[in-house]
């Protein structure tokens, strides 16, 4: 079994694999939920050089059964 803080390395570390992403980013927790061995969040990413965050928000999910992670990317269109 996973644990949050090792959840949350192993989404930091293939988010900064990323192409799109520099190489000195900062990867900011937005939201977290664990559900027995499963684990969710959102994320967004910040560049430490500029200080700008990307237009990214990305839902990580860890299968706890089948050891996997999912990342999906999602692109901010709208702000109001």
């Amino acid at each position: 079994m996973i644990s949050t803080k090792d959840f949350i390395k192993l989404v930091e570390d293939n988010i900064k694999e990323y192409d799109d992403f520099s190489k000195n980013v900062e990867v900011i927790q937005v939201w977290y939920s664990k559900n027995i061995q499963n684990h969710k969040g959102m994320f967004i990413v910040r560049d430490k050089d500029d200080n700008l965050i990307y237009d990214y928000y990305i839902e990580a999910t860890y299968n706890g059964d089948a050891r996997e992670l999912y990342l999906d990317f999602y692109s901010k269109i709208f702000k109001h």
